[in-house]
């Protein structure tokens, strides 16, 4: 008997001493088919130990402490992680990659950094996004500390993003893979993206993979639309906001069947409201009417993945003085402004999957869009049209083992513009085929280095070379180093690309000697360290980044009354380093805090022909970003409170008639942003603010009272020009 209990006791002990994490890989492809995936990995973080999943699908990996994040990988699947509190068996089903052979995608830490990407990367998921109203891409990253939104002017209401110190020209920006914001559409991309289609955003610092192209020099923005047969039956979204804006998103989504589905998306947006908070006798905002209409398609069986898709907008815009109407016969005597744009886009994605080889695969993306824009400010007439045809072939597969894995393919780029601006016209074609080849190093664990080449031969710029390297290394369990190096270049899109500096009466001096392109290596070092605070996950981030310009286009705004374009006549630099520390004080309450610093600096040609080195004008040297979130039990209640401060920066001396006028800045400021979400069973409604403080730029417009004098100028623009905006809306979902 005594022995009985001996043994019952020396069992108890075993198990409680035996941690044991265990479960099975499987494969899930859209039809709802599972099968075992033999060959994925597993790694537990806290442990730094993993293991390789077995013909069965099944794995066991012993451990010591808990609780950690387990991450599942296997190539041509994207990756899942799970966090483990307890000794238990997972069941961990892993879904296909889509047709463009996407890199892995993985949300770990408390800042949204992908704790497995070789590249600086955050992900943004919908969970960040739905922090703020985020009508469009360009009010998506209210919240984020790396990438900073601002009017290019005035008048039009177009606006820019900066990341690395640079603006959005040097940003790779694709959907789903496919270039978007590029050529003409770069004038008011970012307004033509709905917030509500977009599922999650990549931010990635620094070079992006060659297999994207080579147009990425400071970064890569990729977002993932709702898709076809993950979105919810039906979709909608209704805001509006004390400034007049009013806008309604729909999204209706169907199966036919296990291999077949559809989406519609729908985007309409108005702001009908003449605003003059300032009282200048300009409209702060553009009155503006948008609708935008996507359908897609996707079908997919056991060895085939096929989607494609279609979208349709069209816009009008209209600024300027309050009592400007186009209609009316004083158009020539009241400063207006208008644009009409119309975009059509068609793209398709096809992959050829192999289930018994996930490491293998085939993806071809193909794209086509079409763009028109005619605008005028006052007198200047502006109209552009654009034809672009995209083709990207990738093949991927493994050397030996899947530690040792490859892609290359062939690339194809047609774009054809007709421009014309007062009584000049701009026609040329671009031709731009390419091809690439990427080798990915994984020492499990430990390291992966990724190196890539591409060549490219533009008919009219010649053959360009682009090498780029990344590397990642786990040096502890908790502490992560990343670097990156490499070139890209682009073709400069003079007129689209600096639509906003229209709005003024300075005269356009183009250079004899003037090159259209640009071209800049990068190269940067990021540095995380994940840890704990009373047993409460921490996240810290270091980065610094730096762009060296080889061709830089000069757009040079320091000559009284003219805009001065001409080649880099020497250095061209920007730096970035930036700090952010991520935290979760107590339950359910998220605490961000980060700081920026950027030098971005160019020589420019002075009066009597001597070089002088001056800071980039309208770019804030300083930033400081704070953001606290807090939600309830259940996520019934939702709390979002964000603090910016941006420190001064240097613009162009508008008021010294002098080609070398000494440098004048303008002073730092603080916006807060606020709202408050309350979820129901299927809807939530949501009440916000922005410029809480209700800061503005005083005399944004130069010259606003007489805007045909010579000293007028609604380029100037460094800070709000509306003032403190109350939104509200609702958001309600069918599954």
């Amino acid at each position: 008997m005594f022995s009985k209990y001996i043994l019952i006791f020396c069992l108890l002990c075993s198990q409680a001493m035996a941690q044991e994490i265990t479960g099975r890989v499987m494969s899930l492809d859209d039809a709802g088919n599972m099968e075992d995936l033999p060959g994925a990995t597993v790694y537990y973080q806290p442990d730094k130990k993993g293991g390789v999943v077995g013909t069965n699908g099944m794995f066991s990996i012993k451990v010591q402490q808990f609780p950690g994040w387990l991450y599942i990988r296997s190539v041509g699947f994207k990756s899942d992680s799970v966090w483990v509190t307890k000794s238990q068996f997972f069941h961990v089903h892993l879904r296909a990659q889509d047709s463009e052979l996407s890199e892995v995608k993985v949300v770990a830490s408390p800042g949204g950094q992908d704790v497995q990407s070789i590249q600086s990367r955050e992900v943004l998921t919908m969970k960040t996004l739905a922090k703020a109203a985020c009508c469009n891409l360009s009010e998506s990253f209210e919240t984020n500390a790396s990438v900073s939104v601002n009017f290019s002017d005035a008048v039009t209401g177009a606006k820019q993003i900066s990341l690395l110190g640079l603006s959005g020209t040097y940003v790779q920006t694709q959907v789903e893979n496919v270039p978007s914001i590029r050529g003409l559409k770069s004038t008011y991309g970012l307004n033509y993206i709905p917030g509500t289609w977009i599922r999650s955003i990549d931010l990635s610092k620094g070079q992006s993979s060659v297999v994207n192209g080579y147009e990425s020099m400071t970064g890569a923005i990729n977002m993932e639309l709702a898709k076809p047969d993950t979105s919810e039956v039906y979709f909608l979204n209704a805001y509006g906001n004390s400034q007049g804006r009013f806008e309604v998103n729909q999204q209706a989504a169907h199966k036919f069947n296990g291999k077949l589905s559809t989406a519609l998306l729908t985007h309409y947006s108005q702001q009908a409201a003449r605003i003059d908070g300032n009282g200048d006798g300009f409209m702060d905002l553009p009155l503006f009417n948008l609708i935008n209409v996507m359908n897609r398609w996707k079908y997919a069986t056991e060895h085939w993945m096929v989607q494609a898709g279609a979208s349709y907008l069209r816009e009008t815009r209209l600024a300027g003085q309050n009592g400007f109407d186009e209609q009316q016969s004083n158009r020539y005597q009241v400063y207006g402004f208008g644009s009409n744009t119309g975009r059509f886009e068609a793209f398709a994605k096809i992959a050829r999957l192999f289930p018994t080889k996930p490491w293998k695969g085939v993806g071809l993306i193909l794209s086509t869009s079409q763009h028109q824009n005619d605008a005028y400010f006052a007198f200047k007439q502006y109209a552009g049209r654009e034809q672009s045809m995209f083709g990207n072939l990738i093949y991927q597969s493994m050397i030996s083992n899947t530690n040792h894995t490859w892609k290359a393919g062939a690339s194809f780029l047609y774009d054809a513009y007709q421009e014309r601006y007062l009584d000049s016209s701009f026609a040329r074609t671009e031709l731009v085929p390419g091809f690439f080849g990427e080798y990915t190093l994984i020492i499990p664990n430990k390291f992966t280095f990724v190196v890539g080449n591409r060549i490219d031969f533009h008919n009219q710029l010649g053959t360009k070379w682009v090498p780029r390297m990344h590397a990642k290394w786990d040096i502890t369990t908790n502490w992560i180093m990343r670097a990156s190096l490499g070139k890209g270049w682009r073709r400069v899109n003079p007129l689209a690309e600096n639509m906003g500096f229209l709005a003024n009466s300075r005269y356009l001096q183009v250079g004899a000697d003037l090159n259209p392109l640009e071209e800049a290596w990068n190269y940067g070092v990021s540095l995380s360290h994940d840890f704990t605070i009373g047993n409460r996950k921490a996240n810290v981030v270091f980065d610094y980044f730096q762009t060296d310009f080889t061709h830089q286009w000069m757009v040079d705004m320091e000559t009284a009354h003219a805009i001065r374009m001409y080649s880099n006549p020497g250095v061209s630099y920007a730096k970035s380093a930036q700090i952010e520390f991520n935290y979760s004080p107590l339950p359910r309450l998220e605490w961000k805090t980060a700081f920026r610093f950027q030098d971005v600096a160019s020589d420019y040609w002075g009066q009597n022909g001597s070089l002088r080195r001056l800071t980039k004008p309208f770019l804030n040297r300083d930033r400081v970003l704070v953001n606290l979130a807090y939600a309830t039990k259940y996520d019934i209640l939702k709390f979002d409170l964000t603090w910016q401060w941006s420190g001064a920066r240097r613009i162009p001396n508008a008021y010294v008639h002098a080609g070398d006028a000494p440098e004048v800045s303008a002073p730092a400021f603080s916006m807060v942003y606020g709202q408050v979400t309350r979820q129901f069973k299927h809807w939530e409604m949501y009440l916000g603010v922005e410029n809480l403080f209700n800061f503005t730029q005083p005399n944004p417009i130069m010259g606003a009272a007489d805007p045909f004098a010579l000293g007028f100028d609604a380029t100037m623009v460094w800070g709000p020009v509306a003032g403190r905006m109350v939104y509200t809306g609702l958001r309600y979902k069918i599954n």
